[in-house]
């Protein structure tokens, strides 16, 4: 069963490219924590999206968000996503289980090209509550369309703005 929104995440805990693990909710975010699934090494769009989020990465942590990308890709295809997409300040978790993508809703995809994994998932973008019930998923059924780093920091501060406002009510 795919997550939804208003209900409580499935647990992450993975490997983080340079060392140690993220574990979805620890330590808990001041207020939300951004998964970005992305579809690894092979991808030619993938770049430009994971450094847009290194970009406004100082944003979203004035915002009290975590920001993290995630891959199905194994450790080395992993840092070598890293060396040479410039990837230096955004946590990279790697090794995420292809058999856990569907209590995720993220899409499966089968390599065609020699320099495709066997298997590999799709772009999806989860913004997840501190208390860890998802706020709102976007899930790609291929590499096209995904919601912007922009956008996603304008839906944090919109959220924050309105809880703000509700708690001075």
């Amino acid at each position: 069963m795919a997550v939804k929104s208003g209900r409580v995440v499935p647990a992450l805990d993975l490997a983080l490219v340079g060392g140690g693990r993220f574990a979805l909710g620890n330590p808990r975010p001041q207020s939300f924590t951004v998964l970005v699934f992305y579809r690894g090494l092979h991808c030619q769009r993938c770049p430009a999206q994971l450094r847009s989020y290194q970009e406004l990465l100082p944003a979203f942590r004035d915002s009290g968000t975590d920001v993290i990308a995630i891959t199905s890709d194994d450790e080395n295809r992993a840092l070598r996503s890293v060396a040479e997409w410039g990837i230096s300040a955004l946590p990279l978790a790697y090794g995420f289980s292809i058999e856990d993508a569907p209590t995720w809703g993220v899409h499966i995809t089968s390599g065609s090209k020699p320099e495709e994994p066997a298997l590999f998932t799709e772009p999806a973008t989860f913004v997840v509550k501190k208390d860890g019930i998802l706020d709102i998923g976007v899930v790609n059924s291929g590499p096209r369309l995904r919601p912007a780093a922009a956008d996603v920091l304008a839906h944090v501060r919109e959220r924050l703005a309105d809880a703000g406002k509700k708690a001075s009510a």
